[in-house]
């Protein structure tokens, strides 16, 4: 990947003087073969001249790498975020009093676990804040839909690398020990492939409500005006608790009239392993359909917003 800085770009802007006239000599942003796009400069509103630096990547797989590496990057905050949910959950499900668990968890059953684990794990602001805490990429990006589109998917595939694995790995020992071993490879297909569907249609809230990641101290300091500061925050910051759970739910609602209508008892007892399987895929096409269309829509929704979207972004101070 290639970076441009303001003090690289002052460089190769130079102005040079013929026959009488000035002439603006614009930097070349070369492509390499076989690749789609190439970084583009950014100077960040924020910083001094030649102090910022965004690289934006030529493919999918340096925007993948290049997400790990934030992610992997202090304050770590899509991982500490994934284990505190995981950890959460967890002790939940195992010591909360059988009353206030049945009320909390409404699915049960030996792979319920695992399921439930993924919904809680993807359940936090990394799935719905998807604008804000990445403001410079996003900002060089946001006028090139191929490229905000690449940005989106590379976040969701390391969201995605950091749940699915853990929970499919626990499906698999539960239904190996289970001897349930169709479900289970059910159960894994599923994990796997269902969320991107939601993930797609939540970052449509950071899209249309993004907030940037600050402090609390600094957040409380500048506390006034509250609404913006405090309420739209908090607000926006428990919504993906909610909202992801509940995408999940209606990515399932063909499965369960598929379900209801076709098998022999509906969805009163446990599904035949073959009514199963055809409601997990029909769970999974559902999803990557949703997946296709929802980032599409929601980069157009960015493109029309970009002028309010870049002057969010570019100020922090707005909360």
């Amino acid at each position: 990947m290639r970076a441009w800085s303001a003090s690289s770009l002052a460089q190769e802007g130079k102005l040079s003087m013929a026959n009488g006239r000035r002439r603006v000599r614009r930097p070349v942003i070369e492509e390499s073969p076989g690749r789609e796009l190439s970084p583009r400069p950014l100077a960040d509103g924020l910083a001094g001249a030649g102090a910022a630096v965004v690289s934006l990547p030529r493919t999918f797989g340096d925007a993948v790498r290049a997400e790990f590496g934030r992610a992997l990057r202090p304050p770590w905050a899509t991982v500490s975020t994934v284990a505190a949910n995981a950890v959460f959950m967890t002790l939940a499900w195992f010591f909360l009093p059988r009353g206030l668990k049945d009320d909390l968890f409404t699915l049960h059953g030996t792979l319920a676990f695992a399921l439930v684990l993924a919904a809680w794990m993807y359940s936090d602001v990394p799935a719905t804040n998807v604008l804000a805490p990445d403001r410079q990429r996003v900002m060089a990006a946001i006028d090139d839909p191929v490229m905000l589109r690449r940005l989106l998917y590379a976040k969701n595939v390391v969201l995605w690398a950091f749940i699915t694995p853990v929970c499919a790995l626990i499906a698999l020992v539960t239904g190996i020990f289970g001897h349930d071993l169709l479900s289970t490879l059910y159960t894994v297909i599923w994990i796997g492939v269902v969320p991107f569907g939601a993930l797609g249609i939540s970052a449509w809230v950071g899209i249309l409500w993004p907030y940037h990641p600050l402090p609390l101290r600094f957040r409380w300091q500048h506390r006034r005006p509250r609404r913006r500061m405090l309420w739209r925050w908090l607000t926006l910051a428990v919504t993906p608790y909610v909202l992801v759970p509940w995408l999940a739910v209606a990515l399932m609602t063909p499965s369960l009239l598929l379900w209801g209508f076709t098998s022999a008892h509906g969805l009163s007892r446990k599904l035949p392993d073959h009514d199963l399987g055809l409601g997990v895929a029909l769970a999974c096409a559902v999803a990557i359909l949703c997946s296709f269309i929802s980032h599409r829509r929601g980069v157009k929704m960015a493109q029309r917003r970009r002028a309010r979207l870049r002057a969010f972004l570019a100020d922090p101070a707005r909360g």
